[in-house]
């Protein structure tokens, strides 16, 4: 079992506890405001904030990487210029369905 932070078990732990299922897999991420991604599961990764090591504020966490196919609204990711982007607890979004079914 991974360890996760208190901020993120309650957000994260579901999805990481299937996520191999959905690897390659085209999801539907849905946020409160409306906004949607469909994207394809990569993985996840160890992530840090940009807190340097020493300061309080520092944070490892698990990020997700997804790869972008379409979307709509302003969801709250950052994708690159080859279509990838993270979530972590931070910006995880509210639903994530799989063919139609809410796997989170």
């Amino acid at each position: 079992m991974l360890y996760l932070n208190e901020n993120e078990q309650k957000i994260i732990e579901n999805f990481i506890s299937i996520e191999n299922k959905y690897k390659n897999e085209k999801l539907l991420l849905k946020w409160y405001d409306g906004s949607q991604v469909i994207a394809r599961y990569d993985s996840f990764i160890e992530d840090e904030n940009d807190y340097e090591l020493e300061n309080e504020k520092y944070e490892e966490f698990w990020s997700f990487v997804f790869k972008k196919i379409d979307f709509v609204g302003n969801p709250p990711i950052e994708i690159s210029e080859d279509d990838f982007f993270l979530i972590n607890y931070n910006n995880f979004p509210n639903e994530i369905l799989a063919n139609g079914k809410k796997i989170n």
